[in-house]
């Protein structure tokens, strides 16, 4: 019952509730604390955010309604048109239900925020779906021909494909419960059988020897007399109180101690089950596409084909001279840069590696202050942002600006041993991952970096998290730094 208590605890203020009041994104908190995470807090504009895991969720406004006057309540919108980009309250949502024009137009729940539904490489809205690459595409993805001999599904068709899946799994949970269930009542009516049988034969016995004592045959007085000796010398004391009350026992109750450790034991395992498979849907929603760019790449890294790998080589590749190439320092940045949203990445990782969030404008050009977690901080880089009315002093701000980038960033050594680095701060960690996939997951929005370890069962183990406040988009890299670990980082899709 103890794992009861703690889903009626909240996680906010401590205190326990009778009703759970759940959120968007799964998690329950007392009446009181939704209340205030609900109420308005400035520009919030009726968002709120998750306090466990920091998901946001709210209202959206209309974009077609002017804006309200002071008094006034927002529209908010019902629904989000994925063709035209827009949010839409009930009023303005009709013509795109009335008319023909309109029927072809992708209409799903509220988005207060489409940039995550955008092509990276495009700026077009995804519409499709590759179930190769398991990644989602736009119209120009597609006429590229990148995923000409690929299984493309339009959004709406997969839409209907999960909502068959989800329908399926309710369907087989429902009769697992059920079946679990009749098991269990079927145990529960045998053990009630057995313990009936068994205080029956217990009445029986007690009647039985009260009986013997009430005789009046002095023979047959003799050898109950020998009898209570008997069970006195071994300590039985079967005979000793024959002559009180009855024994009644209670009325069998279901309730029974085992019968709830073993429903208990059941539901947890239900719940599971349940979360993981959710857990493994989000991280799959979560995770953006990922590509290496060979023109940041030093000479000392071999990129594959499809971008998602890179290898530490022993000599030199020819490369050609490029202002962004690291040239020192065996590193390589993403494509990819992310401003907004919380993204996952899940990475195979040997040898002697370094993974890090950094933003682009990381020094490429020589020794000091261009590795991971280990930029060197100007302190003119706040002062010149403040100076930006001269072309001298907006030369000053670039060059600050690029001395003042930073990263953060997980390092395994050649001992296996774990390290996390940031402005040339290290912080050993004690543990030591048993396998080679490492999870990196961003919030942009709470400024949060967090690298786990992804156990055999797909469980995350912890491995440290950065606090910071983001002040430009930021990119993943990758560094490896020993030959002769046949160090390499892959890309995995998860």
């Amino acid at each position: 019952m103890a794992s009861l208590d703690e889903e009626l605890t909240c996680s906010v203020c401590r205190d326990s509730f009778s009703q759970a009041h759940p959120l968007p994104c799964g998690h329950s908190f007392c009446p009181a604390c939704i209340r205030e995470a609900l109420s308005p807090h400035g520009e919030g504009k009726g968002r709120f955010t998750c306090p466990q895991c920091q998901e946001e969720h709210g209202e959206v406004l209309c974009d077609c309604c002017p804006i309200p006057v002071e008094d006034g309540h927002p529209p908010m919108a019902v629904k989000t048109c994925l063709r035209c980009e827009v949010s839409l309250c009930a009023d303005h949502l009709r013509p795109h239900l009335e008319r023909p024009a309109f029927s072809t137009h992708l209409l799903v729940e509220p988005l207060g925020d489409l940039s995550q539904r955008r092509c990276s490489a495009h700026s077009e809205v995804f519409r499709y779906y590759c179930v190769d690459e398991r990644m989602y595409v736009c119209g120009d993805c597609l006429l590229e021909g990148g995923h000409a001999l690929h299984k493309v599904k339009p959004l709406k068709q997969v839409e209907e494909d999960l909502k068959v899946q989800v329908k399926r799994l309710v369907v087989a949970l429902k009769e697992i419960t059920k079946r679990e269930r009749q098991q269990i009542m079927e145990r529960v009516h045998q053990d009630c059988a057995k313990v009936r049988d068994d205080m029956s034969q217990t009445v029986n016995i007690q009647h039985y020897l009260n009986l013997l004592l009430a005789e009046t045959d002095p023979f047959l007085l003799i050898w109950v007399r020998l009898f209570q000796l008997l069970c006195t010398a071994m300590g039985i004391g079967l005979l000793a109180d024959l002559n009180c009350p009855l024994y009644l026992p209670e009325p069998i109750c279901m309730d029974r101690k085992h019968i709830l450790e073993d429903i208990e034991s059941k539901y947890r395992e239900f719940i599971t089950a349940t979360l993981r498979c959710l857990t493994e849907l989000k991280r799959e929603l979560l995770t953006s596409p990922l590509s290496l760019d060979t023109n940041s790449a030093h000479p000392l890294l071999s990129i594959s084909d499809d971008l998602r790998s890179v290898t530490r080589v022993k000599s030199r590749l020819p490369c050609a001279a490029h202002p962004e190439r690291f040239d020192h320092w065996p590193q390589v940045l993403t494509v990819q840069t992310f401003s907004s949203g919380t993204h996952y990445w899940e990475l195979e990782a040997e040898g002697f590696w370094d993974v890090a969030v950094c933003y682009r404008s990381i020094g490429r050009k020589g020794k000091e202050g261009n590795a991971f977690g280990n930029n060197k901080v100007n302190k003119w880089a706040g002062k010149a942002r403040a100076v930006r009315f001269c072309t001298f002093l907006n030369s000053v701000l670039c060059w600050s600006v690029t001395c003042g980038a930073v990263s953060w960033s997980l390092t395994q050594q050649h001992n296996r041993k774990l390290s996390a680095w940031h402005n040339r701060r290290k912080t050993r960690l004690t543990y030591q991952m048993v396998g080679n996939r490492v999870a990196v997951a961003v919030d942009y929005s709470s400024g949060t970096i967090t690298f786990s370890e992804v156990g055999p069962s797909n469980s995350l183990i912890h491995l440290h998290t950065f606090s910071t406040s983001f002040t430009q988009p930021v990119c993943v890299g990758f560094g490896l730094y020993k030959a002769e670990l046949k160090s390499r980082i892959s890309v995995i899709k998860v």
